[in-house]
């Protein structure tokens, strides 16, 4: 009881900036690169059923914008998580965009 007491004490200890950024980077890195995936099933409705009604071009125009601009701020800065996944938006939102244009 003393050992499994200690080891939850040691889990929940405060930690240092220094020790939680590494693991913080990490963790938005990892997620960063899956989340693009949720607009798998938006680019499907697009591009093979040929869905494009509620889209406005207006909207997904300006997340195609933000992520170029999410980019560019990533790169500039050197923060590798913000530019590799703002990186595979564009791509995602770049897509949209086509599909609505094509078939509006």
């Amino acid at each position: 009881m003393h050992a499994a007491r200690a080891t939850f004490i040691h889990i929940l200890r405060p930690r240092s900036k220094a020790e939680v950024l590494p693991l913080l980077e990490r963790a938005v890195f990892g997620v960063g690169m899956i989340n693009p995936l949720t607009a798998i099933p938006q680019l499907y409705q697009i591009w093979e059923l040929h869905a494009v009604g509620g889209l406005s071009l207006f909207t997904v125009g300006a997340a195609l914008l933000m992520s170029v601009l999410w980019t560019a701020y990533g790169a500039l800065t050197r923060q590798t998580a913000l530019w590799a996944t703002s990186l595979v938006w564009i791509g995602m939102n770049g897509a949209t965009v086509a599909g609505v244009i094509v078939h509006s």
